[in-house]
């Protein structure tokens, strides 16, 4: 309406008055553009807070919103309990949230327009401002007081005149576009008159867009202001740079200033748009490299604690081995040195014996000695023959008693067996030795063990059959004794999880595997008598245990695993009982062997399993 305004007040002015037709045809352009640009704007207009988009997202039906207006959306319906929200604009139902808000495309094309359309707008403004500045310099007869058009913008500018000399400066309240100078009303009217070759320039109010746009000049020519754009340089330049055979520039090419903008504006905005694509490749990069480096180093930890569990039972092994041979060992010549020191010690205290009587003996042949008249040794004569009798006697038994001496002597060297003890020690200890470093895999044969059917425990005829899951129904757990093996055997079972129990898998007994020396109670666990060896989990962990006494081997990863145990009987004096644990994320997590010199185990070995109601054993289905 402003066009139309100033328009009426020059179409009543008397004739003769100056009037610039241009500025009209201005007028009338500026007044067909308003309805087209009020077009223009109601389609760049948000429809929810009815403003010109700010950082519009595009909806999955291709409309656009602002971003903030969305997650305003957003928020306010998940306050009132519900999901999703209606297209503002076609009202069809969407299922947004604010999580998904980030991944919406943002509609960089509606964006840039309605930047420009803004840019458009302001200069139009501007333009129709300053038109009806000068046609009021032009109209007014004594002053320049005449009622102008306020600028666009309305901000307070609060910036000094740019030609006061006085130490206090007056405020600026006029602006020549042309000059790109501040006046006050004062110095406007005294350097900047409205004739002359300063008529045509542009004043109007200052603006605070025009004061932050500070001006720039030539390079080359310091007194003119740089307008124009060298393409080819990169550069900004004034007309002088440009002249034919002159300028520096000359035939170069050259762009306008809004061209160049928008060029240089598309080139930052894609190379922002670009270098914003690769932050957020190298920060998902980044992101997953720092997870990989948290799962290498978890990884890394539990798997230097299984190399760790695995060297400590090897060790184990080969020490409680190694222990056990030195106490049969010690045990044997302890034995030696029991029995021939008591040889020995029994010999002596006969000898002592007789030489007491030896010694009595000979005190009395001593008396009779000691007689020196006849007829006194000869009264005496009835106690030579006791003492002929006993004299006869003692050699038979120091006769005895050479032989026996002889004996000890010869046919019982103890001292050479107590030597040769270190020798058969040395050689068990490498007999065990190989034991451990072999794989005694090979010479066992894979089956499943034969199981009395626990239907009928006490039915000597209840058939054996091969039992291909183990599990109880009970709350206490059940023990299964297998026929006794024939030979060097070896057998596989996986424990599971029982579907049917939702307890804790860490607590309590849950299972046992090994072998025992006869058939087990169904109420007896495995390893907790003297009766049987085996590897058992009970109360998150898994141990070796026999006669109670558990030594843990490792943490129990998990379920499902696997228990192989293997039986070899190589060996006269003792058995092999070898286990591996598999994990079914670290596969062979702990292979162990422990040598059995039990006695009981001579006649007969039996697998046995032990399992409770939280879990159930799986034999496999092909051996």
């Amino acid at each position: 309406m402003a066009g139309y305004t100033r328009f009426a007040q020059v179409a009543t002015l008397e004739e003769g008055k100056m009037i610039k037709f241009d500025n009209t045809k201005l007028l009338f352009s500026t007044v067909r553009q308003d309805s087209t640009y009020d077009l223009m704007e109601d389609e760049l207009t948000c429809p929810v807070c009815l403003e010109l988009f700010a950082d519009p997202l595009m909806l999955p039906c291709s409309h656009s919103i602002c971003k903030k207006c969305l997650t305003d959306i957003i928020d306010s319906r998940e306050k009132g309990g519900k999901n999703g929200l209606e297209c503002p604009s076609c009202r069809k139902t969407i299922t947004v949230t604010r999580e998904k808000v980030a991944n919406l495309p943002k509609n960089l094309a509606l964006e840039n327009i309605v930047f420009r359309f803004q840019e458009i707008q302001s200069t139009n403004l501007t333009r129709s401002s300053s038109l009806d500045q000068s046609s009021d310099l032009d109209l007014a007869d004594t002053s320049m007081h005449s009622d102008f058009d306020e600028t666009v913008f309305s901000e307070n500018i609060s910036e000094d005149c740019g030609l006061c000399d006085s130490k206090s400066p007056a405020k600026a309240v006029w602006y020549c576009q042309r000059c790109a100078v501040l006046y006050c009303q004062k110095c406007l009217n005294i350097y900047h008159p409205k004739k002359g070759s300063l008529s045509h320039h542009k004043i109007r109010k200052p603006s605070k867009t025009e004061l932050e746009e500070k001006t720039v000049f030539c390079r080359d020519h310091g007194t003119e202001v740089a307008s124009i754009f060298c393409d080819s340089c990169k550069v900004l330049l004034c007309h002088l740079c440009v002249c034919q055979g002159v300028g520096k520039h000359s035939g170069h090419k050259i762009l306008a200033l809004d061209a160049a903008w928008k060029h240089l504006r598309e080139c930052v905005t894609s190379s922002k748009e670009q270098l914003e694509s690769m932050m957020s490749s190298l920060t998902e990069q980044n992101s997953k490299l720092e997870e990989l480096t948290d799962d290498v180093e978890n990884i890394h930890k539990q798997a230097r604690d299984k190399v760790d569990c695995q060297y400590r039972r090897f060790v184990q092994d080969v020490t409680t081995t190694l222990d056990e041979q030195r106490q049969v060992v010690l045990g044997q010549i302890g034995k030696q040195r029991s029995h021939a020191t008591l040889s020995f010690k029994t010999h002596i205290d006969h000898n002592k014996e007789q030489l007491q009587s030896m010694e009595s003996m000979a005190e009395s042949c001593k008396k009779l000695l000691d007689e020196d008249h006849t007829k006194e040794l000869l009264q005496k004569a009835d106690a030579v023959r006791p003492i002929m009798e006993g004299v006869g006697a003692m050699k038979t038994t120091a006769e005895s008693n050479t032989s026996s001496y002889k004996e000890l002597i010869t046919l019982q060297p103890v001292q050479s067996e107590i030597k040769s003890s270190v020798s058969k020690f040395k050689t068990s200890s490498f007999d065990c030795f190989k034991t451990f470093t072999g794989d005694d895999s090979e010479k066992c044969a894979s089956l499943v063990p034969t199981i009395r059917s626990v239907a009928s425990p006490g039915n000597l005829d209840t058939p054996r059959v091969q039992n291909k899951c183990l599990i109880t129904w009970g709350f206490n757990s059940t023990t299964f004794t297998a026929e006794p093996l024939s030979g060097n055997s070896l057998w596989t079972v996986t424990v599971e999880r029982n579907t049917n129990q939702i307890r804790d898998v860490t607590a309590g007994y849950l299972f046992g595997v090994g072998i025992a020396a006869q058939v087990l109670g169904y109420k007896d666990q495995v390893g907790i008598n003297g009766k049987s060896y085996g590897v058992v989990c009970s109360n998150g962990g898994l141990h070796f245990c026999y006669e109670g006494t558990m030594d843990l081997l490792m943490p129990l990863d998990g379920l499902p695993m696997s228990v192989t145990v293997s039986v070899v009987f190589d060996h006269s004096d003792r058995l092999v009982f070898a286990y591996t644990l598999t994990s079914a994320v670290w596969g062979d997590t702990l292979v162990g062997k422990r040598v059995i010199t039990n006695e009981a185990f001579k006649d007969a070995v039996h697998p046995v399993f032990t399992v409770s109601h939280r879990v159930k054993m799986q034999f496999p289905t092909h051996v």
